[in-house]
Formats: structure tokens, C-alpha cells, sequence
């Protein structure tokens, strides 16, 4: 019968231990990610700083800074709380995800190793899965959000 016990004890420590690690991994969330919008046509790379007076509540964005780049796509730091599904960010060098997401441009290589334990990068590169938690180590990339907080794993 105290084996039975024993079993309860061990199971029930092993779940709250699983759920404190994964809580942690919630805490390596960015407070902000870089959302890439459509802007009219531009040639230029340049710098624009923009204040929104009617602080646009659904995106968080008061006051951020956008670039107009070649491809016609702007980059806007929000709130990454604010981020939805389908919504596209750029990923930089020596960052985390700010959510689970799919590789659209770009390649380069993940530290996972607080997801998986591995400690070898893994390659990336369009089509390939990223999550939050987990460490871009090389170029830029873009990612499209598909899933929060870990759910995709």
C-alpha cells in the first residue's frame, strides 16, 4: 500500500515540477515585439519617429519607431501582448521569438536548448517551426505568429 503512496507523491511532484518549467519559459518572453506592416511604395531606407495621439489601444502603439524599407514593408515595435495569430515579426540576432511561429524569409540558426535540452543550434529557415523560449543565433529572419505561450509544443 505505501507503494501506491510513493507512486501519487512522485507522479504529483514530477507534474508541479513540469509546470513550474514551463511557467519559467512564459518569463523569456519578450515585453515587445518588431511587427512588420505594409507601407506605400518607398525606395529608401529611413528612419521615421511617430507619435499617435489616439494611442491605437488594440496594436499598443503610442509612440514607436518605423522604418520604410526597400520591399515596401515597415517594421513597428508593439506591446507583444498585442500580437495575433497570423501577425508577422522580425526575429533579430541574439532574441527570442516573442510567440510560437513559422520561419516566412530568412535563415538562420536556434539555441533550443531550454525546450529540448540540446545544446547544438538548429538550422531555420522558411517553413521551419520557431518558438518562444528559444534563442535566434544568427541573421535576422521574419516569423509568422501561429500560437501563444508554448502551445504548439
Amino acid at each position: 500500500m505505501t507503494h501506491f503512496g510513493k507512486g501519487r507523491y512522485l507522479e504529483a511532484y514530477s507534474k508541479s515540477r513540469t509546470a513550474d518549467a514551463v511557467s519559467s519559459l512564459g518569463k523569456l518572453r519578450p515585453a515587445n515585439a518588431f511587427l512588420l506592416t505594409p507601407k506605400p511604395t518607398s525606395t529608401k531606407l529611413t528612419k521615421t519617429s511617430t507619435t499617435d495621439s489616439s494611442g491605437d489601444l488594440e496594436k499598443g502603439n503610442v509612440e514607436a519607431e518605423e522604418f520604410s524599407t526597400v520591399s515596401g514593408f515597415g517594421v513597428t515595435e508593439i506591446d507583444a501582448s498585442v500580437l495575433e495569430i497570423g501577425d508577422v515579426v522580425l526575429v533579430r540576432k541574439g532574441s527570442s521569438p516573442p510567440a510560437d511561429g513559422v520561419v516566412v524569409s530568412g535563415e538562420t540558426f536556434f539555441d533550443e536548448s531550454s525546450l529540448t535540452g540540446e545544446s547544438k543550434p538548429i538550422k531555420k529557415g522558411p517553413g521551419d517551426e520557431v518558438f518562444l523560449g528559444t534563442i535566434n543565433q544568427g541573421r535576422t529572419i521574419d516569423v509568422r505568429v501561429t500560437s501563444f505561450d508554448g502551445q504548439s509544443m
